[in-house]
């Protein structure tokens, strides 16, 4: 596991463009390896992670959340 945490040191002290080349070489990876819509589906799922991660993480209602996001979108 020392290896794993060096790899992972390594890629903090990058710069933000490597790292976005590295991030866009992974994507292009999954892509030709899955296809286009498996990727697609992974990126949603991806993102429906994050939001559910989040709103863990803060401790917030769905409800409230769903109507801060709907308030913000279709308000008057």
């Amino acid at each position: 596991m020392d290896w794993l945490r060096g790899i992972f040191l390594r890629m903090i002290q990058l710069k933000r463009r490597w790292i976005g080349l590295l991030a866009g070489l992974l994507a292009w990876v999954v892509w030709v390896w899955l296809g286009f819509w498996h990727t697609l589906l992974l990126i949603i799922l991806a993102g429906v992670g994050y939001g559910v991660g989040r709103v863990l993480e803060e401790r917030r209602n769905w409800k409230d959340m769903i109507e801060k996001i709907l308030s913000e979108h279709y308000s008057e």
